[in-house]
């Protein structure tokens, strides 16, 4: 099945959500109440404001043009509703032709719903007085309602014509309906858009030579597509509901997440490098939580490609311990556990563009895998944060910004990417690593050794200082990705920090790159001294990326600098205790670099040039060993596996 199949299957769980065929969500300024008993009508005294009344109501048809009078069932513009004329418009007699086109779909209907009613409020709207037309533009959305309080388009019957309706106005020939199968008359219009970024966003997409439609460059209106109107509506409306998005209580704008959607990419210069993933299941699958809340397989999609809201100052952001509870909590697809072999997990990734909906990925798969593909990516992917607050996993949309190299600066308004975006076939292998448990692209390593030799500008700012340690983490955590994906679990949790309960079993922490990393993590700290200032250039930014790269032409000189530059300092100072996370007690900084060099000669002494891989794993050293010699400002009670002190040097 593709997307469009998927989405007609899954109009039966959301019908309950959905707004009726041919409907969508609209502002009505005025209201004319119609009293077919007495003959009168009264109108409200002023219009209505945008967010004052917004009811569900029929859309415009696809064929309306400016020389084709198309009418809307029971709402529409006041040239429509009451025939007001356009001044703008050089036919004076379109607005003639609107409202008699609108009385007219108006008779049909009451014939085809036997509403007696409705024809002589028809007749009553055609005598309407002036004075009660004063004030109204012609393009003013005009609605009239009967007996002050019966909105006919709320009426089965109603809705039910207007779906028929529009499948004969925008239907043509008979054929079989590529989605259902059935023989029902193909569209001739398509005029379904959804509502993608700012764009409205035709559903249909065509990109292969072998479509009629894109043989004939769109002249042969039925090659657009073999699909029924029914069907090519109901996956409309799915996508369009999956595609909502929360909105903040304070600003009343649009989040990055909805309960189906996720923002992964926004781009204001071009649209197609906004991208957004939209993920369901085909059968309602969800579980009661300890306190009551319902919890959907949909939130647990959700949990390696969502933002944090909040990510306190000394511990692991709340969502991050929930979400760890909620892969290992089973899942059973409402109350039938017997369905769970027939449920589906679809996801897509989307972006706009003029002309059609473009489709960048396109997942169809079981239940279980998808839950255990989640739980391995997380468990490869989460690393220590810089500051050494905890440990969890940077969403996929924070780890595609930082991998742009961004600018630092206090305004984040301000700040820049230096880099281009990766590219979408990053971003999709990517997405199926996280839910298919194929490996991540070895191009997001490349990335991430090259954005994370760039060093942030020393700043006082917390906000400024916050958002470079994220992005830290996050170039980190893409280097933890690629080399351990493919690891077991004891090697990837020994990969988190420094000092773990598996690093006796890490093939990683015994090689040299990875202690040379962590050597020269300890040389800048010994430069820096246990408060870390008063130094602005440090030999981490002058050196990292020879040491990264050939660590024996380097590392002789930074030790040589430190036995007589900055080690006699400290030790006359009385400075050369660091506290450090793991140890309850402050440990002397000669005792550290003595360790990282014993751990680099039993690996056989300082590498040759080093590989890609090899850099990474100088990378996660000297990472891990800033977050031990750091220490957040305030330790949480809560944590007690993280033990810090004094800080010992800053990233």
């Amino acid at each position: 099945m593709g997307l469009l199949d998927s989405l007609v299957a899954s109009a039966k769980r959301f019908q309950a959500e959905l707004l009726p065929i041919g409907y969508e969500r609209r502002h009505i300024k005025w209201v004319f109440d119609i009293d077919v008993v007495t003959g009168s009508v009264e109108r409200n005294a002023s219009g209505y404001k945008r967010n004052d009344l917004t009811r569900p109501a029929p859309k415009a048809p696809g064929d309306r043009t400016s020389g084709n009078a198309s009418p809307t069932l029971c709402v529409d513009d006041a040239s429509y509703v009451l025939g007001i004329p356009n001044p703008d418009k050089k036919d004076s007699s379109a607005s003639e032709r609107e409202h008699s086109e609108f009385l007219r779909l108006h008779r049909i209907a009451g014939r085809y719903v036997r509403h007696s009613a409705l024809r002589k409020a028809m007749d009553i709207l055609q005598n309407i007085p002036s004075e009660q037309l004063a004030g109204i533009e012609p393009k003013d959305p005009t609605a009239f309602r009967l007996d002050r309080k019966v909105w006919l388009f709320d009426l089965p019957e109603y809705q039910c014509f207007w779906s028929r309706y529009l499948e004969k106005r925008l239907g043509a020939a008979k054929a079989v309906c590529a989605l259902c199968g059935e023989m029902k008359p193909a569209l001739r219009i398509v005029p379904f858009r959804v509502r993608l970024f700012g764009q409205n966003v035709p559903i249909i997409s065509i990109n292969t030579k072998e479509q009629p439609a894109f043989g004939s460059q769109g002249k042969d209106q039925l090659a657009n597509a073999t699909a029924c109107y029914s069907c090519l509506a109901n996956a409309n409306q799915v996508l369009q509901h999956l595609l909502l998005l929360e909105r903040n209580d304070d600003t009343g704008e649009n989040k990055s997440s909805g309960r189906h959607a996720v923002v992964l990419a926004r781009d204001q210069r071009q649209a197609l490098g906004n991208e957004i993933a939209v993920f369901w299941t085909k059968i309602l699958m969800e579980r009661q939580a300890q306190d009551g809340e319902q919890i959907r397989f949909e939130d647990l999609a959700r949990v390696p490609i969502e933002e944090f809201d909040n990510i306190p100052e000394d511990a692991p952001p709340v969502k991050a311990g929930q979400a760890r509870d909620l892969l290992g909590a089973p899942f059973a697809p409402g109350t039938d556990v017997s369905t769970l072999p027939t449920n589906q997990f679809y996801l897509a990734v989307l972006s706009p563009n003029k002309s059609r909906l473009v489709v960048r990925e396109w997942l169809e798969t079981d239940i279980e895998p998808v839950r255990e593909s989640i739980k391995r990516y997380l468990d490869a992917v989460q690393i220590v944060h810089p500051d050494g607050r905890g440990v969890w996993w940077p969403p996929l949309p924070a780890m595609l910004e930082a991998l742009r190299a961004y600018t630092s600066t206090r305004q984040k308004g301000k700040e820049g990417p230096r880099v281009p975006a990766l590219g979408p076939d990053v971003v999709r292998r990517l997405i199926r690593c996280i839910y298919t448990g194929t490996p991540p692209p070895d191009a997001l390593l490349t990335r991430a050794l090259g954005c994370f030799r760039v060093p942030d500008p020393p700043t006082e700012n917390r906000e400024q200082r916050e958002r470079q340690l994220l992005r830290r983490m996050a170039m980190a955590a893409a280097m933890k990705l690629v080399l351990t994906y493919q690891e077991n679990g004891k090697e990837q949790r020994a990969m988190e920090q420094l000092e773990t309960e598996h690093d006796t079993v890490s093939s990683y922490k015994r090689q040299a790159p990875y202690n040379c990393g962590r050597l020269l993590a300890i040389l800048e700290a010994a430069q820096r001294g246990p408060y870390g200032k008063g130094v602005n250039t440090t030999l981490v930014d002058r050196f990292y990326g020879a040491a990264s790269t050939a660590p024996a032409t380097v590392f002789a000189n930074l030790i040589n600098m430190a036995t007589k530059a900055h080690l006699p300092r400290l030790r006359k100072e009385g400075k050369e205790l660091f506290r450090v996370r793991s140890r309850e007690n402050a440990v002397n900084i000669n005792d550290l670099m003595t360790e990282a060099c014993d751990a680099i000669n039993a690996a056989g002494g300082f590498p040759p040039p080093l590989k890609p891989h090899q850099q990474a794993e100088f990378a996660l050293g000297f990472y891990h060993q800033r977050a031990e010699l750091n220490s957040p400002k305030r330790q949480s009670k809560s944590d007690s596996t993280d033990k810090t002190g004094t800080t010992g040097g800053q990233p």
